[in-house]
């Protein structure tokens, strides 16, 4: 007897799942602060949302002209702030106010910086350049950026030898023995009276 055939049932979300997942979207989010902050006046809230999806949409889209104009607009901002807390610091009556004052005024000064960066990298895109290593050669170790041989070269060079002489049956110094030399006085000529009393001719 063969077995029933799964059925797949979909299952629908509530509006309680729904609405979460609406409301719980980025352009919700930002539209129920600024809304709540009364920067908007009395717009709709609707009216907000649909305005925030539209700039995502043209973001997806690889259209970065609002994106820009933010930046624009953040950076004449944060000029702005540098330069009132800069007047704050230089009107200030003691040392503390104008350190304090100062110390937000370079802040605001380095911010402003970034977001300019930003801009910039923005408009102009770094190119990043991938470069593979190549490792040449079996006897070539690198650490840290140091080549070193290994210390096995000498035996690799002896076995080479070894293998060169088994190939060809004989030494590679096939010349006489010659004479012991006076570094080595156990192996110098042998005395009179240990000589052979008939010499060759």
């Amino acid at each position: 007897m063969s077995e029933a055939p799964t059925v797949k049932v979909a299952i629908e979300e509530n509006e309680g799942q729904i609405s979460a997942r609406k409301f719980l979207t980025p352009e919700c989010l930002s539209a129920a602060l600024l809304v709540s902050s009364n920067l908007l006046s009395k717009t709709p809230i609707d009216e907000v949302v649909l305005e925030l999806s539209r700039q995502t949409d043209a973001v997806n889209r690889g259209d970065m002209s609002r994106a820009e104009d933010m930046l624009v607009a953040q950076a004449h901002t944060l000029d702005a702030l540098f330069v009132h807390l800069t007047s704050r610091a230089l009107s200030s009556k003691n040392m503390g106010g104008l350190e304090s004052y100062m110390r937000l005024a370079l802040k605001a000064q380095n911010q402003a910086r970034a977001t300019l960066q930003t801009l910039g990298e923005l408009k102009t895109p770094k190119q990043v350049a991938f470069v593979k290593q190549a490792n040449i050669g079996s006897q070539v170790q690198v650490n840290n950026g140091i080549q070193e041989k290994p210390a096995r070269t000498r035996k690799t060079k002896k076995a080479q030898n070894e293998l060169l002489e088994v190939e060809h049956g004989e030494w590679l110094d096939t010349r006489a023995s010659g004479t012991a030399g006076g570094a080595d006085p156990a192996m110098a000529t042998l005395g009179a009276k240990h000589r052979t009393a008939k010499r060759r001719g």
